[in-house]
């Protein structure tokens, strides 16, 4: 489907009119819930009780056994998604409603992982507070769609702008939500009830951003083994004419030569494949490596059929992760600024990197000049090691994904 065929389905789909009057159970369960933040209820295995290696890398960071109330202070930021049951139907391929995404969705719970941590951090910039940048984040992924009162404000403008009229019946969906991605799952054959690859998930979010503006100031990037940095620049910056600019130099960047102002912040998916049938060994080294760049949000993968997003390593060499693979009750509308427990409960577990499926996606996040800069130097010297997971290469590639179809296979969805 061309990019402007995308666009118009996406839009046109985006809204729905309830006939079977399920949006007035959604309006009114609004004031049923209390959301909170403070008391979590963790009813399966919590941070205390897992065996942590002396040396514990969360992300950039490394911690010690004593450091137990540190790593859950920042583990406790990650927004946890896992399958869930009553969610609003998705229609599957034989146009049946799908109300439950329990053994195929794991691949989409991942990526709204994934992108929720973005989009937390990205909004943490914006002077949010921990506990509205969660609340705001969680809106964008919700399993029920809103209502006209229900509508986030920050999501004013798509509604307003595609005539979200005053009927109580009509309905939008969330824009990161598993109907988003079962939506645009239609457009290269895929539907809910089937799995989805980390390349589906990634493209998703690149095209979603793109075609309903959620963030104006955020560029998303889907790459394909190799980060194009030209693709960023184009996006992200604007060519500075020192004779007819006005600008503050402390926001410039140098590159070729050439003078750049930020006026975008920035998250960057690179798609890999590190082997046939298990990761190649000589990438173990430059895998775990890729959590000391402290632009790094993760990366989603999983084992055959089983996907999960990775946020560390241990001293044993075992990537530590997340797993969707547990079922819960859809959440409702959140009307405040304070979000439900059940976005918070979360287990660490631990693979060895020989027992992880080859396809990956790895996830970056720039929010300033000075990330961008880092996160360039870093992908500079990451790319001189003799086995780098991918490259880094400073011109614009046109990647045909067709061309890639024994690459990125159905072997690799989730």
């Amino acid at each position: 489907m061309e990019k402007e065929d995308k666009s118009k389905y996406l839009i046109k789909n985006l809204f729905i009119l309830d006939n079977n009057s399920q949006s007035e159970h959604i309006e009114s369960s609004n004031n049923s819930i209390n959301f909170v933040v403070k008391q979590l209820d963790i009813n399966s295995v919590t941070l205390e009780n897992i065996n942590i290696s002396n040396n514990f890398t969360l992300f950039d960071k490394t911690y010690k056994n004593d450091d137990k109330q540190k790593i859950k202070h920042k583990y406790n930021k990650l927004i946890y998604f896992c399958y869930r049951k009553n969610i609003f139907p998705i229609k599957n391929r034989f146009n049946i409603g799908v109300s439950r995404d329990s053994g195929w969705g794991c691949m989409v719970r991942c990526g709204q992982m994934i992108m929720s941590h973005a989009i937390y951090k990205y909004l943490k910039s914006k002077k949010y507070s921990s506990e509205n940048a969660i609340a705001e984040t969680i809106k964008l992924f919700l399993d029920k769609p809103y209502t006209l009162s229900s509508t986030p404000s920050s999501l004013s403008h798509i509604a307003s702008k595609n005539h979200f009229n005053n009927n109580n019946n009509t309905l939008m969906y969330p824009p990161f939500s598993i109907h988003i991605h079962c939506l645009l799952g239609q457009c290269y054959n895929k539907f809910a009830g089937e799995w989805f690859s980390d390349v589906n998930v990634c493209q998703n979010y690149r095209d979603i951003n793109n075609i309903l503006n959620i963030f104006p100031d955020l560029g998303i990037f889907s790459f394909i083994n190799d980060l194009a940095l030209t693709d960023v620049l184009d996006e992200c910056f604007t060519m500075v004419d020192e004779k007819n600019d006005e600008y503050n130099i402390n926001k410039i960047i140098n590159y070729n030569n050439k003078k750049y102002k930020m006026k975008k912040s920035g998250i960057i998916f690179i798609s890999v494949r590190l082997g046939i049938s298990s990761v190649t060994e000589e990438y173990y080294s430059s895998l775990k490596k890729i959590f000391g760049c402290k632009e790094c949000i993760g990366i989603i993968g999983g084992e055959t059929n089983l996907a999960h997003y990775f946020i560390g390593y241990n001293d044993k060499g075992n990537l530590v992760y997340l797993d969707p693979h547990i079922t819960r009750d859809a959440v409702n509308i959140v009307n405040d600024d304070t979000i439900t427990n059940d976005y918070l409960v979360k287990d660490l577990h631990e693979i060895s990197i020989g027992d992880m499926s080859t396809g990956l996606s790895v996830g970056f996040l720039f929010r300033t000049k000075n990330e961008f800069e880092d996160l360039i130097k870093f992908m500079e010297d990451y790319s001189k090691n003799k086995y780098p997971c991918f490259g880094f290469i400073k011109q614009k590639v046109e990647i045909d994904i067709n061309k890639y179809e024994n690459l990125f296979n159905d072997e690799d969805d989730f």
